[in-house]
């Protein structure tokens, strides 16, 4: 039983570049986990262990305009959107001298703190810093820094309960 688990885990590795062109070929969307799309890295400071077990293959890591760095022992619920690419409004995009809609190439970085948990389909839209043991309710759009130990919730994302008293 164990030869054909270890030949099954060396048959996927072997296989899955070959899916990823496939279903790009097919215009067909697959998780890569823990792998940024988009042109910066995520950075997981809480190593292999820390992307096996705390943050789930559904978890999806935009980084066409900054990076992503997620601290240790943070925890992600499913479904949970990290998006640091945003369009230019009309306003933006003639101040900066872009088209309509452009999209930044850097600037809107994403840094997570230790210790976090971000609830299921949340969305965090950068630039954004959440900060060491802060929690992310489940459904909630961050677009504005998350001071450490706040707890934070709703559209736009608002402190539901402040830190504990040290």
């Amino acid at each position: 039983m164990k030869f054909l688990k270890q030949l099954g885990r060396k048959f996927v590795a072997a296989t899955k570049p070959l899916v990823w062109r496939l279903a790009e070929a097919y215009d067909l969307r697959i998780n890569r986990h823990c792998l940024g799309s988009g042109r910066h890295p995520v950075v997981i400071l809480g190593g292999e262990e820390q992307r096996r077990n705390y943050i789930p293959k559904s978890v999806y890591f935009n980084t066409r305009s900054g990076r992503v760095v997620v601290g240790a022992e943070t925890v992600f619920g499913e479904d949970v959107c990290l998006l640091t690419g945003k369009h230019l409004g009309r306003d933006e995009a003639a101040k900066a001298g872009q088209p309509l809609h452009a999209v930044p190439d850097a600037g809107r970085d994403i840094v997570i703190g230790r210790g976090c948990y971000i609830g299921s389909r949340a969305i965090l839209i950068g630039p954004v810093t959440v900060g060491d043991y802060a929690m992310v309710g489940a459904g909630a759009v961050v677009t504005k820094d998350v001071p450490p130990g706040v707890f934070v919730g709703g559209v736009p994302a608002r402190p539901v309960r402040p830190p504990a008293a040290s």
